[in-house]
Parts: C-alpha cells; structure tokens; sequence
C-alpha cells in the first residue's frame, strides 16, 4: 500500500484548500508507472494555473471529486513501481505533476530521453504539458540546478513564445514594449530576448512596485524601468504595446487611457492578479 496525500484547492473560490490522504493499493496498471513527487516549484504562474483551470483545462490534468482540484506544478519525481518495461523503478522524471505526494501514469512513445502520458483524459489537453523528461538519460544534476529549471524552464518557454510572436508581428509597430510584472520570471525572460537582438529594435521598458525597482534595474534588462504610479512618464506619442503579465485591469487600463490611439498592440499573458482581472 502507497500512503497518498494531496493539497485539492476549490474550483470555485482558490483561496479555500484541503489536504486529502488515501491509501492507492499494490495493483498497479498493466504499462503504468507510479511516480513519488520529491520536489516542484510553487510560483506565482501556478495561480495563473488555478484561476484559469476551466477556462484552459488545467484542472482536467489530473481530476479529482468536484468542487476540488489539483493545482499542476513543474518538479521532479522518482518512479517507485513499474509495471511497464521500458521504465524502471528509481528513474528521475521531469515535468507537469499534480500537487501530491504521488502520480500514476500511462507511458507511451517512449524514447531515451523522455516519454508522453497516454491517460485517455489528457489526449484532448494541450501536448506540451503531457511530455515528460527521463532525467536519468542525461549527467544527474545537483538539487541547485533541478531547482533553477523547474523554476525557470517552464515559463521560459513561455517568453520565447512571446518573443517569437511579436517580432514575427514586426512588433505591430511599436517602438516601445511596455512589460508589467518586470520582476517576474517570464518578464525577464521576454526582456532578456529582446535585448540579444541585432539590428532596430523596441525600446522595453518594465512595470515594477516600488519594493522592486532596485532589484529590477540591477538586471540589465531593460531600457528603463518604471514603478506603477509613473504611468505618465511613458510617452504618449510613441507607439507602444503592452503585455500584461499578471492581469492587473487597473494597470492595464490606466496605460490604455494614458497611450489612447498609440497603445497598437495589449495582451493579457498571466492571471496571477487574478482578483484583479478583467476584460477591456
């Protein structure tokens, strides 16, 4: 018998969480895993993860009993049972896991270096967060460094995407990119990006808090940071577009007014205000 326990946070209202334990018996699957989750990042993305899990599908990652849910998390697990061939108990497994002690899956397309999850429930979910990585396949990495990727690699992702859209767009014109959220993993990604670029390109200025400027600037990453209450120092007649990473409407809507006609381009990217989120 696996002891099991699991943090369930409320569909409906997020704020509210249970920790719920069980007891999974020996029998496992004919070409199923179970994994033991040792360790995961808990970022602000995973409240993205949480605020829009119906409206994307992150909760259908892996169910459990309505109203509840299983926020998904970026982390590390060992294999501890096997009944599938081309696995074996204590590989090291990188990617998508549910916020619990342990997961079952049903590998296929299995590779040297990784395999996908073949549950018939996630076929419909987006590919990406499916593939998992055989950590094994490769030198083992010191817990620092699993700790940098599990942090990192999953919203880099996400800024290289964000990157390759908007210089494929031409930048819809703009001469600035305005990032909100300057602090964040996947801001910083996006900057870093744009500033390895040749040639005519945006100026990129960040949206810090006070308590961060410092810290923000330090980076070097962008060509100007500014704080939230110095919305009216971007100039408003350059052609500007906005990504808003953590869904602040009240930001967002006071870069609208204050740009009018020359914000050419606004994206909302992460929920992590989601209390705050709102459409324009």
């Amino acid at each position: 018998m696996t002891h099991v326990t699991q943090m369930q946070v409320n569909r409906s209202d997020i704020r509210k969480t249970r920790i719920v334990e069980f007891e999974l018996g020996d029998d496992l699957p004919t070409g199923s895993v179970l994994l033991q989750v040792d360790r995961f990042a808990l970022t602000a993305n995973n409240v993205t993860y949480a605020a829009s899990g119906d409206l994307i599908g992150y909760w259908k990652f892996f169910p459990v009993d309505d109203p509840w849910g299983l926020v998904p998390v970026w982390g590390f697990a060992d294999i501890i049972a096997s009944n599938c061939d081309e696995l074996t108990v204590g590989e090291r497994i990188y990617g998508f896991f549910p916020s619990a002690s342990h997961v079952i899956f049903e590998p296929g397309n299995i590779r040297t270096h990784g395999f996908i999850d073949t549950a018939a429930h996630r076929q419909a979910l987006p590919a990406l967060y499916n593939e998992y990585q055989r950590a094994n396949a490769s030198a083992p990495k010191p817990a620092a460094l699993e700790n940098i990727q599990m942090l990192f690699q999953p919203l880099f992702a996400t800024s290289f995407l964000l990157h390759d859209f908007f210089v494929d767009s031409d930048c819809f014109g703009a001469k600035a990119i305005i990032l909100g959220s300057a602090s964040s993993k996947t801001a910083m990604g996006v900057a870093r990006q744009f500033s390895q670029d040749t040639g005519g390109k945006p100026q990129i200025i960040g949206l810090t808090s006070g308590g961060n400027r410092a810290f923000v600037e330090a980076l070097g990453l962008y060509d100007r940071v500014l704080s939230y209450d110095e919305l009216d120092q971007i100039d408003p007649d350059i052609p500007s577009s906005y990504i808003d990473i953590a869904g602040n409407a009240k930001v967002r809507q006071s870069l609208h007014n204050h740009l009018g006609d020359k914000m050419v381009y606004s994206c909302a990217v992460g929920m992590s205000h989601w209390d705050q989120f709102a459409d324009l």
